[in-house]
């Protein structure tokens, strides 16, 4: 009987390291810093008044982790006063490397020509664009604007 108390005890200290592991895994992933909703609107000369039709405004939300990898979806996006549908766009990937380096790729269906991709750098609420393309052509993401996680809205927001 003494023996088999040792050995339920050490199946509880196995069990007890074995959660530890794990959960420090899953936190230390690099996407943890993508996790959430994101958003970017065009940056405007502060000289320049107020108008109609002008800038770009977009949202994503990150929902999904993988390690390295995110996916998530377009929740807005909107040129000037004009609205297009989330619809319009394929569901979002990209890479977090050891760096904060990020990498971005936003489908739009094949009608709508080719995928967004967009690399930068996030660091703590803020995702700075180094540099934004459609295959051979400049994206609407300008080198230096940056998306901005949006607070979260948790119960106890």
């Amino acid at each position: 009987m003494h023996s088999i108390s040792r050995y339920a005890s050490l199946l509880s200290v196995v069990i007890l390291f074995s959660s530890c592991s794990a959960s420090v895994t899953d936190a230390a992933a690099p996407s943890m810093a993508m996790l959430g909703e994101w958003s970017y609107a065009s940056p405007r000369a502060p000289r320049e008044s107020p108008t109609l039709n002008t800038g770009l405004r977009v949202q994503i939300r990150i929902d999904s982790l993988d390690g390295m990898r995110f996916s998530g979806h377009v929740t807005l996006w909107f040129a000037g006063d004009v609205g297009v549908s989330p619809t319009a766009f394929g569901r979002l990937s990209g890479t977090v490397d050891a760096s904060n380096g990020v990498t971005l790729v936003i489908p739009r269906e094949p009608s709508n020509g080719r995928p967004l991709m967009v690399t930068g750098e996030v660091a703590g609420d803020m995702l700075t664009v180094r540099a934004c393309h459609a295959g051979t052509e400049p994206g609407p993401f300008a080198a230096g604007s940056a998306f901005r996680r949006l607070p979260s809205e948790g119960p106890n927001q």
